[in-house]
C-alpha cells in the first residue's frame, strides 16, 4: 500500500495563533507515537502572523484510519473550531 501525505494550512482566529501551536505540538507527540505514522510537523507561517502549516505522513490507509478513529484526533477535531477562523485546508499528496 501506499504512503499517505496529507498537508494542512490552519488559519488561527487572531491572537490565538500560538495557543494554536502549543494545541498542535501537544497533539503532534501523540500522532508520532503511533505505530503507522512516519511525519507529523507543524510550522508558523514566515509571513502570514495567523497561519499554520503542516503535513503528516501516514504508512497507508490503515494507518490514517486508525489515526481518524483514535480518542485524541476525536479531542483535537472539537478543540480547533474555537482556534480557527475558517475551515482548515487540506490537500493529500500522492
Amino acid at each position: 500500500m501506499a504512503r499517505v501525505v496529507i498537508f494542512t494550512r490552519l488559519t488561527a482566529q487572531p491572537g490565538v495563533r500560538e495557543e494554536l501551536l502549543e494545541e498542535l505540538d501537544h497533539f503532534g507527540a501523540t500522532v508520532r507515537a503511533e505505530p503507522g505514522n512516519e511525519a507529523f510537523v507543524v510550522h508558523s507561517a514566515r509571513d502570514l502572523p495567523d497561519v499554520v502549516l503542516g503535513y503528516e505522513v501516514f504508512r497507508d490507509e490503515t494507518a490514517l484510519a486508525e489515526h481518524r478513529a483514535s480518542d485524541e484526533t476525536a479531542a483535537m477535531t472539537a478543540r480547533l473550531p474555537a482556534l480557527l477562523a475558517a475551515p482548515p485546508e487540506i490537500t493529500y499528496a500522492i
